[in-house]
């Protein structure tokens, strides 16, 4: 770097509280170059450091920001400079000015594309749609009606041509947590005011009691056929339609399931999952989830031919342990066998109709909103709006109220069984090892007068 261009050296400490906010706390060095036209600053807030620039040309309004993706200091300026030139010739040939919103967008994509977090992801997959429609527009010229505009684009590009109120506002939702970043980083001082979304929002399509039962009924023959291929997916395709039914985990949680997120607490299996909300942990709404998870643990290990499996192997996966992207095909043949691939209104059933038919039970069953939903990992609110059908709710502070608990032997004063292998909890009661079937239950009787008959995963594979 020339001298005739470095002008001074600016410590952290100088910074101020604008350019913090605006750039994050975690600045290891900072340098201003062509009278304060360029502001590279150093970034620690990622694996490797990375420079930033910002960029001030005379007669433009406001700064341009942006990764000059290096963390060498001499390649960081030659990016800043010929930015620093070709802004310079925009404004000398009178081009209009304004930061690009396609600019921010790429901003975010470099800083979070990485990112692991589900609604992280969920946000940076909108945000490379919605890049070509707004590619022509700046931070200065965003208005409510360009953002009706665009939500219009996105409704014409569906394959129908149209888009639900809850998927117009979970878009919105998104759109502004990208706009409150753009703020912080510096692209413009304030967002523009959202278009109110018009329509009911609609009740998530679930499966009533009726319709439950038969789905139970009919696991019985999905079960019984003899090509190898088909049954193995179906057991595993069984068991995951009842695992999510009576946890209400989201399917991606059930994707990134390992046998390490699975245990046994006081006769109840809890789920360690980490979801869109974070990282929570789940108490199944029966100890039948246990059979459940027994039965895809015995699967595995026939197919390992007998080997130990990995805590870190996924519960629900392809002979080969990768992971199931979907099992969207068989759910929908197993839907059609039943009959029940639609609701009453016509709305076609998904796998995330189970979580939607875990939840308006469990409100049926009296359990506390504020419970179910640290349970779920959704709002008070997102319960009441969308299961508030169900029926009067009274206070609760069990998730389990509308079951007898079955007796572990771990209550006060009783000695535990110490066990060694990390699948010990799956063991059967009273067997010395995973590979006996369980005693025969006796079917438990709770004071509900509609309580739903579901035998368990294991009296359905045996009788």
């Amino acid at each position: 770097m020339g001298k005739s261009v470095h002008n001074d050296i600016t410590s952290v400490s100088d910074l101020t509280s604008d350019d913090k906010n605006r750039q994050g706390k975690n600045i290891l060095k900072s340098k201003t170059f062509r009278d304060g036209g360029i502001y590279l600053f150093l970034r620690g807030d990622y694996k490797t450091p990375i420079w930033f620039c910002r960029i001030k040309v005379p007669g433009m309004k406001g700064y341009i920001y942006r990764s000059t993706r290096t963390s060498d200091e001499h390649q960081s300026y030659k990016f800043a400079d010929d930015l620093y030139h070709r802004q310079l010739v925009k404004v000398l040939g009178g081009e209009v000015q304004g930061t690009k919103v396609t600019v921010g967008i790429d901003s975010y994509l470099d800083r979070f594309e990485n990112d692991e977090r589900l609604s992280i992801k969920y946000r940076v997959f909108l945000l490379k749609r919605v890049k070509t429609h707004l590619k022509s527009v700046t931070f200065e010229n965003l208005t409510t009606s360009t953002i009706s505009k665009l939500t219009d684009d996105l409704r014409k590009g569906t394959k129908t041509g149209s888009m639900s109120p809850n998927t117009i506002k979970r878009i919105q939702n998104d759109l502004r947590h990208f706009f409150r970043w753009c703020v912080e980083e510096g692209y413009f001082k304030e967002i523009p005011k959202f278009p109110r979304i018009t329509g009911e929002q609609s009740r998530r399509p679930h499966f009533d009691e009726r319709e439950w039962r038969k789905i139970v009924r009919h696991i019985r023959e999905f079960v019984k056929i003899t090509n190898k291929k088909t049954l193995r997916e179906r057991t595993m395709l069984v068991n995951y339609v009842l695992i999510l039914s009576n946890t209400g985990i989201r399917v991606g949680e059930a994707r990134t399931l390992k046998w390490r997120d699975v245990r046994e607490v006081d006769g109840n299996v809890i789920l360690t999952v980490n979801g869109k909300t974070g990282i929570r942990e789940v108490v199944s709404r029966t100890p039948d989830v246990k059979d459940y998870f027994r039965r895809i643990h015995d699967l595995r290990t026939e197919e390992l031919s007998g080997q130990t499996l990995s805590p870190d192997c996924r519960v629900f996966c392809h002979p080969d342990g990768s992971e199931v992207g979907s099992f969207k095909k068989s759910f929908q043949s197993l839907l059609k066998g039943c009959g029940v691939e639609k609701d009453s209104f016509g709305r076609s059933r998904t796998i995330y109709s189970l979580r939607h038919t875990y939840a308006t039970f469990r409100l049926h069953e009296e359990v506390n909103h504020y419970v179910l939903s640290r349970n779920m990992g959704t709002s008070v609110k997102m319960l009441e709006d969308y299961y508030g059908h169900t029926s009067n709710i009274t206070m609760s502070d069990e998730l389990t109220k509308s079951r007898t608990r079955k007796s572990t032997g771990t209550s006060k004063g009783m000695k535990t069984e110490k066990v060694d292998s990390t699948f010990g909890w799956l063991r059967s009661e009273g067997t010395s090892g995973p590979e006996t079937e369980p005693k025969p239950k006796v079917r438990r009787t709770t004071k509900r007068t509609t309580e739903i008959s579901e035998p368990s995963y294991v009296d359905l594979i045996t009788e």
